[in-house]
């Protein structure tokens, strides 16, 4: 009997450590930790998950027979035991060294003025059509979701953009991945990387509230083209580069990241964020967003050939319900990440064109259009096939 006893102690223990683990996720080749990396496990009943911290620190309190750990800029890994340290293979190389010197050349804001006047002759000038690849993954504490779209995309030029015309698409195969069959496609992303990209934020204010620096370190065959720094002299968790052939004054590359503070400013509306506080405790602890976009050159004009999406949240509320505490805090985290990869094609949509709205998330009040209202009942009825996520 004793010999049981012991047994059993020995086996929940042991399942304690196994559910609690610690580990540290690398960036296998720049040597740096990996922020915000999700690591989840997928059974029948759903999704366990969590993510690594801003210094790459994950804590995995779950067990699990297979365990994925994933960041939409690196090679996802699967292990079945946990280590120490847990290397990933970035997608692509990333120049790792910055070299900077402390005064901003003056040429750089006149180039940037410059293409901001050209943007319009130079970006998109014509409609067009393009053959796209959307990969959509949602992760949360017990969530897990996956999307990917192919087909033909509708490009409107910058001006039609600019008159109200939206970016459409003609899917040729959705593939939604989820624990069963009720849960539909998602293009969210897709707004936010066509309309909001690190490249279409830039205009007058944001060349006036940031500041910009030649990286040194930075190669390049063509002499004309540099990356520059930037960073805001607003808020310290705002910052990214830019590849800028200087001769053409075009943004070849664009890259940027906010954090916590800039995103709550610039993202949230500030009286929908202040009734959430008094009505359930609304905290935000985190919130950083990373965007990229590189564009090719087509026709003499250039064109999104690839961008990608990164958002990860954590916030906390009160909640409340039978035996809990009056004010007990609930922590939750949620990690959205899409890329989408464009490219010239001479095919043409043989279906029905599904549009891509250019959302105001942030508004208080917004009134759908009837268009809207369809296309997003449209939406709802949009062919697709169903896979397990894992």
């Amino acid at each position: 009997m004793r010999f049981f006893q012991v047994l059993l102690i020995y086996l929940f223990f042991s399942v304690a450590c196994e559910a609690q683990e610690r580990c540290v996720i690398w960036d296998a080749v720049n040597g740096l930790p990996v922020s915000h990396a999700s690591l989840y496990t997928s059974g029948g009943k759903g999704v366990l998950a969590t993510s690594s911290d801003s210094n790459g620190v994950a804590v995995v309190r779950f067990p699990f027979k297979k365990l994925t750990i994933s960041h939409v800029s690196y090679r996802p890994v699967v292990l079945r035991n946990l280590t120490d340290t847990v290397f990933l293979e970035p997608k692509v190389q990333l120049l790792s060294e910055v070299t900077v010197r402390n005064e901003e050349p003056g040429w750089i804001k006149d180039k940037l003025a410059r293409y901001l006047k050209l943007r319009s002759l130079l970006y998109q000038p014509a409609d067009t059509y393009a053959a796209y690849d959307y990969d959509k993954r949602n992760i949360g504490d017990s969530v897990g979701y996956a999307f990917r779209s192919k087909g033909i995309m509708y490009v409107p030029s910058l001006r039609n953009l600019g008159r109200d015309s939206m970016y459409q698409v003609c899917p040729e195969t959705n593939v939604v991945f989820y624990k069963d069959t009720t849960a539909g496609v998602d293009f969210y992303a897709m707004q936010l990387m066509l309309y909001e990209h690190a490249a279409a934020a830039i205009d007058r204010k944001f060349i006036r509230q940031h500041v910009f620096r030649v990286n040194e370190a930075y190669e390049s065959a063509d002499k004309n083209i540099v990356q520059l720094v930037f960073w805001s002299q607003k808020y310290k968790d705002d910052r990214g580069t830019l590849t800028l052939d200087t001769a053409r004054c075009v943004v070849l590359e664009a890259s940027r990241f906010t954090g916590l503070q800039c995103n709550l400013d610039e993202k949230m509306n500030s009286l929908v964020l202040s009734i959430a506080k008094a009505a359930i405790g609304l905290r935000y602890e985190d919130w950083t967003m990373d965007t990229h976009i590189r564009f090719s050159q087509h026709a003499g004009a250039y064109y999104p050939a690839q961008v990608t999406y990164r958002y990860y949240v954590k916030r906390s509320n009160y909640i409340k319900g039978k035996g809990r505490p009056k004010k007990e805090r609930e922590t939750y985290f949620a990690m959205r990440e899409a890329s989408l990869s464009l490219s010239p094609t001479n095919d043409r949509p043989l279906q029905r064109l599904y549009d891509i709205p250019n959302d105001k998330h942030s508004a208080v009040i917004y009134i759908e259009s009837k268009r809207h209202q369809q296309n997003e009942m449209a939406m709802k009825k949009m062919p697709r096939t169903y896979r397990l996520f894992e």
